[in-house]
C-alpha cells in the first residue's frame, strides 16, 4: 500500500484522548501537547468521578426524603387517630358534665320541698298531738297527715342521698375523663413536635438533594466544557501539523448493515439496538459488526457493552488480549465515560501506527453526537488493549 510509505509525518490522532505523533524536530512541541492532553484528561477523569459521586449522595437523599415523607404520612394518620380519640373523649366529657348539672338542679328544686317540710316538723314539734288531733277534721284525716309527713321525710331523704351519690359518681368519671382528656392531649402534642421535626428534616433533606442535583449540572457542564477543550486541542494540533484527521474512507462504511439508520438514531435522538445488545451507529455496534462479519462469534453484551468494559468483557469470556495490534483486532481505549473502540484494517512495518475503521471519530471525545463512519492511521500506543477475536477458540 503505497500510503502506508507516506505517512511518517503526518500527525495522527485517535478519536477518544488519542496520542499524537509528531516529527523527530518537534519533540518539545510534541511533549507539550502531550501534557496538555494529559492535563485535560486528568481533570475529566475528576470530574465524572465527582458526578458520581453527586448522583449517589442525591438518589440517597431522595430515598431518605421519601422514608421522611412515609413517616410524616403515618405521624399524621397516627395524629388523626388521636383526634378522633379526644373528640370522643370530649364528647363523653361534655355529657357527663350535662348530666352533673341536672342532678345539682333536681338537688335544687328539691331543696323548697326539704324547707316545706322541715317547717311541717317544726309546726307540729311546737305544738301537742292533742292540739294536732283536735284541729283535725277527723281521726283518720289526722293520721293520714301524720303518715304523709313520714312518707315524704322518708322519700326526700332517700333522694337527697341518691343523688348526692350519683353526683359523686358522675364526678370521679369526670375526673377520669378529664385525665385522659389531657393524656391525649399531650400524646398529640408529642405528635405535632415529632411531625414538624420530621417536616423540618425533609425539607433540609430536599434542599440537600436539590443543591447536590445543582452541583451535578454544575459538574455536567464543566465536563462538557473540558470535552470540548480536549477535542479543540487534539484537532488544532492535527490542522497546525498538516494531518488530515479522519477519512471518509470505505464507501460502503465497513458493510455496516444499520448505516442507513444513522440519522434517526443519532440526530434525532432515537436508540435502537443491535445484535449484540449495542446501540446502533455507536463505536461499539460497528465494531460487533465487524467481529460478527469476520469471525461469527461476537457474544452478547447487551447491558454490560460500553467500549471501556470490552477488555474486561474479553478477559472473562476467555478472549485473547494484549498490546500488540493485529489487523483483524479490536483497539480499546478505556477513557472518558464510554471509552471507544475500533477496527483494526492494517498495521505499519514496526507495528507503531495502525490504520483503523470506526464510528463516531470526530466527536468520540465529546459524547458520540454524529454516529458517522470514519478511517484513520493512529498511533498504536493510543489503546489500552487490542482484542484477538480471530484467536478465539471456545
Amino acid at each position: 500500500m503505497k500510503f502506508k510509505r507516506t505517512i511518517s509525518w503526518i500527525i495522527v490522532v485517535v478519536t477518544l484522548l488519542g496520542a499524537v505523533v509528531l516529527p523527530v524536530t518537534q519533540q518539545t512541541a510534541r511533549a507539550a501537547t502531550q501534557a496538555d492532553l494529559d492535563a485535560v484528561r486528568t481533570q475529566l477523569n475528576e470530574i465524572n468521578k465527582k458526578i458520581t459521586g453527586y448522583e449517589t449522595e442525591a438518589k440517597r437523599l431522595a430515598a431518605q426524603a421519601n422514608t421522611l415523607t412515609n413517616q410524616i404520612a403515618l405521624l399524621k394518620a397516627e395524629e388523626n387517630t388521636l383526634m378522633a380519640q379526644i373528640e370522643l373523649s370530649q364528647a363523653r366529657y361534655d355529657e357527663l358534665v350535662i348530666e352533673i348539672e341536672a342532678i345539682e338542679k333536681r338537688i335544687n328544686n328539691n331543696l323548697d320541698m326539704i324547707g316545706y317540710i322541715i317547717a311541717q316538723f317544726y309546726y307540729n314539734d311546737s305544738i301537742s298531738t292533742l292540739e294536732r288531733l283536735a284541729s283535725a277534721n277527723n281521726f283518720a284525716s289526722f293520721i293520714d297527715e301524720e303518715a304523709r309527713l313520714s312518707n315524704l321525710s322518708d322519700t326526700m331523704s332517700g333522694i337527697v342521698k341518691e343523688n348526692k351519690a350519683l353526683k359523686a359518681i358522675l364526678e370521679e368519671q369526670k375526673a377520669e375523663v378529664e385525665k385522659i382528656l389531657e393524656d391525649l392531649r399531650q400524646q398529640k402534642a408529642t405528635l405535632e413536635a415529632k411531625r414538624a421535626e420530621q417536616q423540618r428534616l425533609l425539607n433540609e433533606t430536599r434542599g440537600m438533594e436539590s443543591e447536590f442535583q445543582k452541583l451535578k449540572k454544575a459538574a455536567n457542564t464543566e465536563r462538557e466544557r473540558l470535552e470540548a477543550e480536549q477535542q479543540r486541542i487534539l484537532w488544532e494540533i492535527l490542522a497546525a501539523n498538516g494531518g488530515s484527521g479522519p477519512t471518509a474512507g470505505d464507501p460502503n462504511k465497513g458493510g455496516y448493515p444499520w448505516s442507513y439508520l444513522c440519522g434517526q438514531a443519532k440526530w434525532n435522538g432515537k436508540q435502537f439496538g443491535d445484535t449484540w445488545g449495542m446501540y446502533i451507529c455507536e463505536c461499539v455496534s460497528y465494531v460487533a459488526w465487524k467481529v460478527h462479519q469476520n469471525f461469527g462469534n461476537m457474544p452478547y453484551w447487551g447491558g454490560k457493552g460500553n467500549a471501556n468494559q470490552w477488555l474486561a468483557n474479553a478477559r472473562s469470556a476467555g478472549i485473547p488480549t494484549g498490546s500488540v495490534p493485529k489487523v483483524r483486532s479490536v483497539g480499546v481505549i478505556n477513557a472518558g465515560r464510554y471509552g471507544h473502540v475500533v477496527w483494526v484494517q492494517a498495521v505499519s512495518g514496526n507495528g507503531s501506527q495502525v490504520y483503523i475503521s470506526q464510528y463516531n471519530s470526530a466527536n468520540a471525545a465529546t459524547n458520540y453526537k454524529t454516529g458517522e463512519y470514519s478511517e484513520m492511521w493512529v498511533n498504536a500506543s493510543a489503546y489500552d488493549g487490542f482484542i484477538y477475536f480471530g484467536e478465539w477458540r471456545r
